[in-house]
């Protein structure tokens, strides 16, 4: 199943992302203790100056979303209590799908 993931960001943890995006991106990488989730695209969303993170958007392949919840809450920013809110949704991806 695909799911798309709206995360935002606590106020205040610009810094701490910062320290902590190298990990995070190896994270989505190595998916080690997640292996049955494949996070597809993704990026940070920004503040409307369009310099400030304020959050992240992903999509991700995984059996469920309980899978994309442990992934999220396992990962770096996840352990570092850096997001304020989490929305992951179910999507039927039409145009554009990988394979």
């Amino acid at each position: 199943m695909y799911f798309v993931v709206f995360v935002t960001d606590k106020p205040g943890v610009e810094h701490r992302r910062g320290d902590l995006q190298d990990a995070f991106s190896g994270y989505l990488r190595s998916r080690a203790d997640h292996p049955d989730v494949t996070v597809h695209h993704g990026g940070p969303t920004l503040a409307d100056d369009g310099v400030g993170t304020v959050g992240l958007l992903m999509v991700v392949e995984a059996p469920s979303r309980d899978a994309v919840q442990a992934f999220l809450d396992g990962s770096p920013f996840g352990k570092a209590d850096i997001f304020a809110d989490i929305r992951i949704r179910q999507w039927d991806w039409r145009t554009g799908r990988p394979g």
